[in-house]
């Protein structure tokens, strides 16, 4: 289409090529029998039809440039020309570069320009602007004007405007199209009921289960009808078919926006039908108005490819039943040949029923690999039944009355706990190398300003692990991170360059920018792919790229250390939680990759100090200076948590926090030390004030209790799920309490101390010259406690609850 608008712009310009050609060739074409056709039909010169279609085809596009030149040279020369305005713009939306159309179409007063301008809006989904426009301009008796004015009023759900618009529209063909939309308008405001509906929706909405047969659930999923079939010519077709019953608020409210996500460049969604069927029977069907088409990333237009299409289904009520059936159209496959699937068997409501199929060309091999099995108690077949049909495989799982996951705190991720299968074409892990390492490595490469910086990082510093630092902390403190997650907006990543003059990118963009950065300064850096803790963990013997984000890997003393420069709070050699003892990809140069893993920090690496100062004067009355120093983990968290928040907020939330120490405190001021160097240890200093610190009886002070440890961890009888603490980690306090004159210690706890295989635990009290000390160390040795040993840890852990629940007592002299 593009090559038939520019030929058309270039008509003029090639007037004079025409006929030189006529001229020459005339004799030719009165013996072959034709007219202008010649040179397509290829009498004339001998050669095939490809070839001279290939050749205007290149002719076309170079007239095509030749006339925007032409049209600038007029707009340099003449400060006011609405007609070149006009007619730059107008080449621009025939060959359908909207954005340019707009640019220049905005600088004409011609009617023309308006109209086309306005209906550029609408062509780049810009509704609101495009409705703007019309209404600025009128259309006047313009059908083509009139008729883009009512999609645009429709996509806005002004439907009594679109309505009257499409009435107006006189002119063919647009008045045609204009019926054709005003009928599908008036379908959807028909009404059915659910005996209008097949047989077997009615009796599946009629045998639906009620809320005291479900009494956890907010939903009961009736049915969930998934098929992929991929095509010889390595496409494919997603089909989904949901029916869903509401049985209560929170199910209202987590059902009534179906959010389906696509990648643009490769998919197309098809909604079939979607309708909600009431309590009482009618049937609501969903309308255009219902329906929206975004992206998903509106301020990144790197990534303008990643949309959403919203369904919001209407009249969603308790009893309710919501029914939808769409397609994704996916015009190629991962690497061209290859796909991945996971399919979840539990969801957080019960399943009545479900079907899922993979239909493949025969000849095509099917890894399949299920996880989790320990956790189905439920008794699912998670094995296919396979069979062949018409030079097809298909493969078929059905599953019935599949429980829900009741969630438990602090439990694992799905990943680690609801039975999965996963299927993978690919063959090796080589063939996946190859594939992404195909979309990556030219990436790979630094422009003049990439360069400068580079120089200006690295100016004055020695040692390779200090320039790796600079460049670390640059690229995740200045290059803003959209958390687009890996394979969303696309598996390319976008050219190092682009990322740095945008200053922004998603995971594997930031990765490439870091490792082309890296490389410019001389260092030995990778990108890496990753499953995050929430996702799949690389499986050796299963090659499938079930990755959901990107990070790289710098190669220091025959070491990798591995980089997040997502983690924008996160040190040098740290990695975010989620990234920690994970299995990893390294994309090598010389034609290799690695599987290695990433590092399981110790509790010594996360932790946190607390030291506090209380000076206790005559009155009773408090003074108390407090220090908190983070590391690793407690780093990232307390220093996202100061960057982010507003100062005041933060100072409300110290102030709520020393209530816990004297009811009534005040926060005199707040410190933060290092909040922007990465490398220098982060602490948070503050000093307070408060009318009281202990509670008084009769002549004995009595102290608030000082050992602390999180009374939630072993409170339920038995768990489904192991406990998951995400991470070991290690709480130390260090406590000063100066008295004043003429109080004595009357009572000062025992030492407690326990160790076992999943807890460190020791506090201290000790007294001299009217001060008092405190000190507690808390280490987690395990971040997992399976179920089996969950009543030995639960014993032991209340019993340690128990143990320091003391106070200090105190006797006033006199």
């Amino acid at each position: 289409m593009c090559i038939i608008n520019t030929v058309k712009n270039s008509k003029i310009k090639s007037e004079n090529l025409k006929s030189d050609l006529n001229r020459k060739n005339f004799k030719r074409m009165v013996t072959c029998g034709l007219l202008p056709l010649v040179l397509l039909a290829g009498c004339a010169s001998g050669r095939d039809n490809l070839s001279l279609a290939k050749e205007y085809g290149h002719k076309s596009k170079t007239f095509y440039h030749k006339a925007i030149q032409e049209y600038k040279k007029l707009i340099t020369r003449s400060e006011r020309n609405d007609e070149a305005f006009l007619e730059l713009g107008k080449l621009y939306f025939q060959n359908g570069d909207f954005s340019q159309a707009i640019q220049y179409l905005s600088q004409s007063r011609t009617r023309g320009a308006r109209k086309l301008m306005a209906i550029s809006f609408y062509k780049l989904n810009q509704f609101t602007e495009a409705l703007g426009s019309f209404e600025r301009e009128g259309c006047g008796q313009d059908g083509e004007c009139l008729y883009y004015y009512g999609l645009t009023s429709e996509r806005l759900n002004l439907y009594d405007q679109a309505i009257k618009i499409y009435r107006e529209i006189k002119d063919r063909p647009f008045n045609h199209l204009a019926i054709d939309r005003l009928k599908e308008i008036s379908r959807f405001s028909q009404e059915i009921n659910l005996s209008d509906l097949d047989q077997d929706t009615q009796k599946m909405i009629q045998a639906a289960p009620e809320k005291e047969d479900f009494p956890e659930a907010s939903a009961i999923i009736l049915l969930a009808d998934e098929a992929m079939e991929v095509s010889p010519e390595q496409s494919a077709v997603y089909n989904l078919r949901a029916v869903i019953k509401i049985l209560d608020e929170r199910g209202k409210k987590n059902f009534s926006e179906v959010i389906i996500g696509y990648d643009s460049t490769y998919e197309r969604p098809q909604l079939e039908y979607a309708r909600t069927i009431k309590p009482d029977g009618r049937v609501i069907r969903v309308g255009k108005k219902h329906i929206r088409d975004v992206t998903k990333y509106l301020n990144f237009p790197l990534y303008s490819n990643a949309r959403a299409l919203i369904i919001s289904m209407p009249e969603v009520s308790q009893g309710a039943v919501i029914e939808y059936k769409l397609k994704i159209h996916k015009n190629r496959l991962i690497n061209k040949k290859d796909f991945v699937l996971s399919y979840w068997i539990q969801e957080n409501e019960p399943i009545i029923k479900a079907n899922f199929k993979v239909i493949i060309p025969e000849g095509k091999d099917l890894n399949i690999r299920s996880l989790n099995e320990g956790y189905n108690y439920f008794g699912a077949k998670l094995e296919p039944e396979v069979f062949q049909a018409s030079g097809k495989i298909v493969y078929e799982w059905k599953l019935e009355n599949v429980p829900q996951i009741i969630p438990e705190s602090n439990m694992p991720t799905l990943t680690k706990i609801d039975p999965v299968v996963l299927l993978s074409t690919f063959d090796s892990w080589d063939t996946v190398y190859k594939w992404w390492w195909g979309l990556a490595q030219d990436k790979i490469r630094a422009d003049s300003q990439i360069r400068q910086k580079v120089r200006e990082l690295i100016d004055g510093l020695d040692s390779q692990e200090e320039k790796a630092r600079a460049i670390y902390n640059f690229c995740a403190q200045k290059i803003r991170y959209v958390a687009v997650e890996y394979g969303q907006a696309g598996y390319e990543p976008h050219r190092a360059s682009d990322i740095f003059f945008n200053k922004y990118g998603d995971c594997k963009d930031q990765a490439i920018l870091l490792v082309t950065m890296m490389r410019e300064a001389g260092i030995s850096a990778h990108p890496v792919l990753i499953g995050t803790d929430d996702h799949f963990n690389l499986i050796e013997d299963f090659p499938a790229p079930l990755f959901d984000h990107c990070i790289a890997a710098v190669r220091l003393k025959d070491e990798d250390i591995f980089l997040d420069p997502t983690a924008q709070t996160c040190s040098f050699g740290d990695l975010p939680l989620g990234d920690q003892e994970r299995k990893v990809l390294i994309f090598r140069d010389d034609e290799s990759y690695d599987i290695k893993s990433t590092p399981l920090y110790s509790s010594q690496h996360n932790r946190v100090v607390h030291i506090l100062d209380i000076i206790l004067d005559e009155s009773e009355a408090m003074q108390a200076n407090k220090e908190v120093f983070s590391y690793g983990f407690y780093n990232q968290l307390q220093r996202a948590w100061l960057i982010y928040t507003q100062p005041e907020q933060i100072r409300q939330t110290l102030e709520e926090t020393i209530q816990e120490i004297s009811l009534g405190a005040r926060l005199n001021e707040y410190r933060v030390d290092n909040l922007e160097d990465l490398d220098k240890d982060l602490v948070l200093s503050y000093n307070f004030q408060g009318p009281e610190y202990w509670t008084r009886a009769g002549n004995l002070r009595i102290l608030p209790q000082l050992a602390n440890l999180d009374s939630s961890l072993a409170v339920k009888e038995s768990r489904v799920y192991p406990l998951d603490f995400e991470l070991c980690d290690t709480e130390e306090k260090y406590f000063k309490i100066n008295l004043p004159p003429g109080y004595k210690i009357k009572y000062l706890p025992q030492a407690i101390e326990l160790d076992n295989e999943w807890i460190n635990f020791n506090c201290d009290y000790s007294s001299q010259e009217g001060i008092i000390y405190f000190k507690q160390k808390r280490s987690l040795k395990k971040k997992n406690i399976d179920i089996k040993e969950y009543l030995e840890f639960k014993e032991s852990y209340q019993d340690l609850l128990r143990r320091i629940k003391q106070r200090i007592v105190l006797e006033k002299e006199g």
